[in-house]
């Protein structure tokens, strides 16, 4: 997963000249709706557990996927290279795959 979304961001290149960057909080924010949403579609609904077990699970595996070294370089390229355009087209995706395409 974080390798689609390096994918998405190394695509932004050609478009990184307009409309400004930015900022870091921006990007942790975009990025944690990207994980929000992927993440998401791996839990189990055969599961039974309660609301707050499934938040619980949420927050680890983002975190997990946080702590990873590439999830680092993602955020630095996040901040060099997204458009506020397509920030804002990537916060009201409603699918992963939406909100790569805000950044494609």
């Amino acid at each position: 997963m974080l390798r689609a979304v390096k994918r998405a961001v190394l695509l932004l290149l050609p478009l990184a000249a307009c409309n400004g960057k930015v900022s870091r909080e921006e990007c942790t924010q975009m990025l944690d709706k990207y994980l929000d949403m992927t993440i998401a579609g791996e839990l189990d609904p055969s599961q039974t557990l309660s609301d707050t077990e499934q938040r619980a699970a949420r927050e680890m595996k983002k975190a997990l996927k946080k702590s990873e070294p590439a999830f680092a370089k993602v955020q630095t390229q996040c901040e060099r290279e997204v458009t506020r355009s397509e920030y804002r087209c990537a916060m009201k995706s409603e699918t992963p795959e939406k909100w790569q395409a805000c950044i494609d």
